[in-house]
């Protein structure tokens, strides 16, 4: 892996000088995003999807303290919590599953082709810019063909330079909080020529985890202490932006991740046993994006090397030699090309491809060492004018299997159709949508090979996404300076879909799922100046997600709950910034869930609020700048779980203090 790094490091540097050959030697391009500039008094066109976006630099304006907690505050999205600092957190959007969502860094998706589900306990605030949900079909038809493959995507940016007044960035923080958390970040950027940078940074995170929390048995309670939670875990990047031309730019990404956890496992009446699980992760890519932008064309290249390994540790008496050791490594091979074209002001057409190829094996006798070529190519077009925004795409699909020994499953390919269309009829910020998609999700290489004997030809799980929705925003420089309300209704269903069934040796996997899913997502923002030095910034979301199963009538779990979903969601935050110290309040509040299909009494996972403040200051000196943070998490010592018998933190406490040069 070391030799992996260096090589990676090195090919940037000599990246640059190959091609920033001094001071005058580029330019920056003349486009480089998609921006809708407006004159005063006009309105931007209308956008087609749901999209919902947070600066990170806003993050304690709301009380945000990690990526998950952010995503937390989209109405739409659900956070899986396996508590604990270093616990699993994954996405599901509208009950779709975390499978369902691709998540994007610097517009490349992230992959783990062996549980289809990105953890985002990976990704640290400081090394993002913005955090954006889309739901629906995107109305900028310049994305690779992955992006169109899912009903939803989340995409993480990162964070770029500025070099207004200097030529270099410094910024160093350390947080540290309950639990014995320690984290330390720093970063160093540094202007090359006129307009090339390169940037490197890390991140450290240790914690014993060990919280308490309070044990029922009837009526009998007693105060326990969750053990066998400890995490040490590292990440670094190198980044880089490089102008070949006044018309083209390079941007390259190195990541690395290494983490070493032990696993608590669930709070079980009884069982004084303490876990024994352990597991290690290491994650190394290293992606590349070119894009050249002439008067009506522009032109995407993507590449990407993606490499994972995790170490699973256990023992116990149910294993035939008293302890499992088990080894998984994954690969992955990905290019992407896009072209567009503007054929005049209103209409856009762009064509996307994408290949990549995925390994995967695992030191077990039932591995059959798989594979997968992937083809995907997608057509897309946009018309938009003042009033009007519409959008269509075409995604075609190819998947190939292959394994080194036994039978393959099958092939499969799919033609995924989607539109949508935008419309605002009133001379101000008022916008109504409506969105179709038809997608589908491959089984992911665990649902097909592992733990089972045999070959399991599992069909796609199908989906289908309908929504209508509408914006109003204002903007002004009175008191109200800003003010966004937006609400959609949705209608869902998935066929096909993958559920496990246990057994006593090995478990198997098969279709045999139909959910339906209708519901509303509402979301409100405002920004006051409530004095020449004071402002006050409100900030509101709810959702209601009916999701149930329609798969058998004359079954017992007809019409019920799926799993993890709640009914009724929501959250919301004050803040009051003024010249001394600000202060903000938030608030999430989750209604009942069902651990299990059928919705009874001993399946029921309670209902909860959590609430927390923050307070930070900035402070500017003449040299650099410091912001002080600090942070009370569950202020009401609530004890309440998100996954069935994983406890979470009750009140606890984080400080941070940041430098910036």
């Amino acid at each position: 892996m070391d030799k992996i790094k260096l090589t990676c490091f090195f090919t940037l540097l000599s990246i640059q000088f190959l091609f920033g050959k001094g001071p005058d030697s580029t330019l920056p391009p003349t486009e480089i995003e998609e921006v809708v500039v407006t004159a005063p008094g006009e309105n931007p066109m209308p956008t087609t999807h749901t999209t919902q976006s947070i600066e990170v630099k806003e993050s304690e304006r709301k009380g945000i303290t990690s990526v998950p907690n952010a995503i937390r505050r989209m109405a739409g999205a659900d956070i899986k919590d396996y508590g604990g600092i270093g616990g699993l957190k994954t996405i599901s959007v509208r009950s779709l599953g975390a499978k369902h969502t691709t998540v994007t860094y610097d517009g490349i998706a992230l992959s783990d082709c062996q549980s289809g589900q990105i953890d985002l306990g990976r990704f640290s605030l400081e090394q993002l810019s913005q955090i954006r949900l889309s739901i629906g079909e995107d109305d900028n038809i310049l994305h690779t063909a992955r992006h169109y493959a899912s009903p939803s995507v989340l995409e993480l940016q990162s964070a770029s330079p500025d070099y207004t007044d200097k030529d270099y960035n410094a910024q160093g923080k350390l947080k540290a909080g309950s639990f014995g958390m320690i984290n330390p970040f720093a970063s160093f950027d540094h202007k090359i020529g006129k307009a090339n940078w390169l940037k490197v940074s890390a991140d450290y995170l240790r914690a014993d985890g060990q919280y308490p929390y309070t044990l029922k048995n009837g009526n009998i309670k007693t105060e326990e202490e969750r053990k066998h939670t400890a995490i040490e875990s590292g990440h670094a990047e190198i980044n880089g932006k490089f102008y070949l031309s006044p018309r083209t730019q390079l941007t390259a990404k190195n990541y690395y991740f290494t983490s070493d956890r032990e696993l608590p496992g669930q709070v079980i009446l009884n069982n004084a046993k303490e876990n024994q699980e352990t597991t290690q992760d290491q994650n190394f890519f290293t992606q590349l994006q070119l894009r050249t932008d002439w008067e009506r064309t522009t032109l995407l290249f993507n590449g990407k090397f993606n490499w994972a390994a995790c170490r699973y540790y256990d023992v116990g008496r149910q294993y035939p030699n008293g302890e499992v050791n088990y080894n998984y490594f994954q690969r992955e091979w990905y290019g992407n090309s896009t072209i567009r074209y503007k054929a005049n002001k209103h209409f856009s057409f762009a064509q996307a491809f994408d290949y990549t190829f995925n390994s995967y094996n695992f030191n077990a006798y039932t591995c059959v060492y798989p594979k997968r070529h992937t083809l995907q190519d997608a057509l897309s077009g946009k018309y938009e004018n003042r009033w009007l925004t519409t959008t269509a795409t075409l995604l075609g699909s190819y998947f190939k299997n292959e394994v080194e020994t036994g039978e393959k499953p099958k092939d499969q390919k799919r033609i995924s159709p989607a539109c949508a269309v935008a419309v605002r009829p009133f001379p101000f910020d008022l916008y109504f949508r409506a969105s179709y998609k038809d997608i589908f999700r491959m089984p992911t290489f665990n649902e097909l090979y592992f733990n089972q004997i045999g070959v399991k030809n599992l069909n796609p799980e199908r989906s289908k996404q309908y929504n209508v929705g509408a914006t109003y925003q204002v903007h002004s420089e009175k008191a109200i300076k800003s003010f966004t309300l937006s609400a959609d209704g949705y209608y869902n269903e998935v066929k096909d879909k993958i559920v496990v069934i246990p057994r006593m040796i090995f478990w198997s996997f098969i279709n045999m799922g139909y959910v339906e899913t209708t519901g509303i997502d509402v979301m409100s923002q405002c920004e006051v100046k409530s004095s020449t030095r004071t402002s006050v910034l409100l900030s509101a979301k709810y959702a209601y997600q009916k999701a149930v199963d329609k798969t058998d009538k004359a079954s017992a779990l007809y019409g019920d709950q799926i799993p993890y979903t709640p009914l009724h969601s929501g959250n919301g935050s004050l803040a009051f910034e003024n010249p001394y110290l600000n202060i903000s309040y938030n608030l999430n509040v989750v209604g009942k869930r069902y651990c299990l299909p059928q919705n009874k009494k001993e399946n029921r996972v309670a209902p909860y609020a959590e609430h927390g403040i923050t307070a930070y200051k900035q402070v500017k000196f003449k040299h650099f700048e410091t912001k002080l943070r600090g942070d009370i998490l569950n202020l009401t010592d609530k004890q309440y779980e998100v996954v069935k018998w994983y406890p979470m933190p009750r009140r606890s406490y984080q400080a941070s203090v940041e430098f910036i040069f």
